[in-house]
């Protein structure tokens, strides 16, 4: 099967932002978890075109792509569950970077790098996204040296496409989706802060009953 230009391209962003996170993941943790997070995002949209989703029918927020790929990927039962969790997890710990002032460590980007590598390999595989044949003859179809062409000229051989007809992300949208992702961050937090009062409550209670507890040692 022959990738189209758009899923050809987005795979090429996807193998750039994993190099680059494996290059930021000791000096610079959050930057790294962003990349991981773009390789497995630009990888999720790749797959959806291989399943046969239109262009012009690819989701153009990120939870959109999230349910997408989850619907095409794990419920057709291509995909384990586990590995296409990396993606949601990879996508909170990005906005934990992005839009709060919690800084990662070292190790959390490692462990997103890691989880990264297994699903851009795993979906790669199971979509048939890896076309090393057709990479082969783009290099061997490229002028000589003696016929070489301008950029422009060698693109259009090649079938570069025109992605004029896709609509962009607008401004609004983006604001949007930032605000949604903060919310969805904040009633996160919140929950976790409950939780762990509960967890304080009852470790409280259960020392308090530990205490006033007979001793069964000491005589009548």
């Amino acid at each position: 099967m022959t990738l189209s230009p758009l899923a050809r391209d987005l795979k090429r962003k996807s193998e750039r932002a994993l190099a680059s996170a494996r290059e930021l993941q000791d000096r610079d943790p959050d930057g790294s978890v962003n990349r991981s997070y773009y390789a497995m995002f630009d990888l999720a949209r790749a797959a959806l075109l291989s399943s046969g989703v239109p262009e012009h029918e690819l989701p153009r927020t990120h939870n959109g792509v999230i349910a997408a790929f989850s619907q095409h990927a794990v419920q057709s039962g291509r995909v384990d569950q586990k590995v296409a969790a990396a993606l949601g997890r990879a996508e909170s710990l990005r906005l934990l970077a992005d839009y709060t002032g919690t800084a990662l460590d070292p190790k959390t980007a490692a462990d997103t790098v890691a989880r990264a590598e297994a699903f851009v390999g795993t979906v790669a595989r199971v979509f048939d996204l890896d076309e090393p044949s057709v990479e082969a003859k783009l290099e061997n179809d490229g002028p000589g040296h003696e016929g070489k062409v301008s950029e422009p000229a060698a693109a259009a051989e090649r079938g570069a496409t025109d992605y004029s007809h896709l609509q962009p992300f607008s401004l609004e949208e983006t604001r949007q989706q930032a605000r949604e992702n903060w919310l969805r961050l904040r009633q996160q937090a919140i929950k976790g802060q409950r939780d762990i009062a509960q967890e304080r409550n009852s470790d409280r209670s259960a020392k308090e009953e530990h205490g006033h507890a007979p001793d069964p040692d000491l005589d009548d």
